[in-house]
């Protein structure tokens, strides 16, 4: 169990991980506050993320905490709303490898993205094998029914043209076995993608192939040992490419409910 419990010495009893606790495994029964992991801790870190005086024992989480600066301008709006506007699905990369550090930084994205009831069962394949990749495009386009999308899709291939993956470098494959990352990948790949556009790279959500290896499972068990369900496919590398301007986009449809006017 990584929550050990308290440090009663530098507890200052404000209560805060009593009320943070989405269990309920912090109380106060004799005016100390007390860890009872009888309602099954599920290791979701507020009461080390609230605790003003970095009080919680814990141990065992593989991790260690981060401290926030009481200034820093990577929380302002303005900063996170132009990366938000300014990332681009890229379909044109360069040949260029990404080094392993800089994919390494990707990945530490996906590693800190929320998931529901903090279930970290997903799994990341990632596929910088040159060889691997033009496996993959081949069997699928091989799998593919019509004879006439085949072909065109073989067509393709002569011509040097990756019509799946667009030529990137590298594949990032998310896979599991529990139905709730379906939702956890959506969020995890987010994060992943809005990392690697503060790097420099360029990156893209494959929702068609992901959708395809999903009902044709033998591709990605004979290629890569995957039975699991694949919730997420992106692709990564150097854009050839150099965007100016945000394009617009149209408002939402939003409608508020709120307390009428007195």
């Amino acid at each position: 169990m990584p929550i050990k419990g308290i440090n009663v010495d530098s507890c200052n009893l404000c209560g805060e991980c009593i009320n943070e606790c989405p269990m309920g495994n912090f109380n106060k029964p004799n005016g100390k506050i007390i860890f009872d992991n009888s309602r099954r801790c599920i290791l979701c870190g507020h009461c080390i993320a609230i605790c003003p005086e970095n009080a919680i024992i814990y141990d065992d989480m593989k991790d260690s905490a981060l401290d926030f600066e009481e200034k820093d301008d990577y929380q302002s709006y303005n900063a996170i709303y132009k990366l938000l506007r300014s990332k681009r699905s890229i379909r044109q990369y360069k040949s260029q490898k990404v080094p392993k550090n800089m994919i390494e930084k990707v990945i530490e994205c996906i590693r800190y993205a929320p998931v529901g009831m903090n279930k970290r069962t997903l799994k990341c394949l990632v596929i910088s094998h040159e060889t691997k990749i033009n496996d993959l495009i081949d069997s699928i386009i091989d799998t593919i029914e019509s004879e006439e999308e085949r072909e065109e899709y073989k067509k393709k291939r002569k011509e040097n043209i990756d019509p799946f993956f667009y030529n990137a470098p590298h594949i990032f494959i998310l896979h599991s076995n529990n139905d709730w990352d379906s939702k956890n990948a959506v969020i995890a790949i987010t994060y992943a993608m809005l990392g690697a556009e503060t790097l420099g790279l360029g990156s893209c959500w494959i929702g068609g192939v992901q959708i395809f290896l999903n009902e044709n499972k033998e591709i990605a068990k004979n290629l890569f040992s995957i039975d699991d369900e694949i919730f997420g496919i992106m692709i990564l590398g150097y854009p050839t490419v150099k965007y100016y301007r945000a394009p617009p986009r149209p408002p939402m449809e939003t409608e508020f409910i709120s307390e009428p006017p007195v």
